[in-house]
């Protein structure tokens, strides 16, 4: 394809992260059917539209950004167990470490190892001199995945969606 980014992949003690491509929209379904997570503005029960379009923008944001979402899945299992990355949505001043996870890989570590690699990612191959998190305040497991990482809050902002967030600076060098 002329004009396509090398989309990288990377590799953690138990995990593989790879971008998603358009295989992947069946994960996406997925993860909106099962989950009870407020992720963005919506609560669970999107639409078979707006999924797509969520699993589309994550693939073009590698092609317009360089850097994007990946899927996570074990290195034994081919089972994608969820979607960590950098985001930076147009509509908002900031980029971000996000994560999602399937309901069952939930409380398993897997938000923290695979933001690891993608911190360093993000210091060592991107360049970027900070990496920030944010979630809204009743996420306490994300709150304490940006802690695990050594994050600070450093600022509390009122996003384009209304909600006001703590935002976490990471570390390079994340430790848990």
């Amino acid at each position: 394809m002329n004009g396509a980014r090398h989309l990288p992949s990377l590799d953690t003690q138990r995990l593989t992260l790879r971008a998603p491509g358009p295989k992947d929209l069946p994960t996406y379904q997925a993860f909106y059917a099962e989950t009870d997570a407020t992720v963005g503005a919506y609560r669970g029960g999107r639409s078979a539209d707006q999924i797509a379009d969520i699993h589309a923008k994550d693939m073009r944001h590698w092609q317009d950004k360089g850097f994007g979402i990946w899927l996570l899945r074990r290195k034994d299992d081919a089972a994608v167990l969820g979607g960590a990355g950098l985001a930076h949505a147009d509509d908002w001043d900031t980029h971000e470490l996000t994560w999602w996870l399937m309901p069952k890989a939930r409380s398993k570590g897997y938000a923290t190892e695979a933001s690891r690699a993608i911190i360093a990612f993000a210091y060592d191959t991107l360049g970027w001199t900070q990496v920030e998190t944010f979630m809204r305040d009743h996420n306490i497991s994300a709150h304490r995945v940006a802690q695990r990482l050594g994050g600070r809050v450093v600022r509390r902002e009122v996003f384009p969606d209304g909600v006001t967030r703590d935002i976490y600076a990471l570390p390079r060098g994340a430790q848990a």
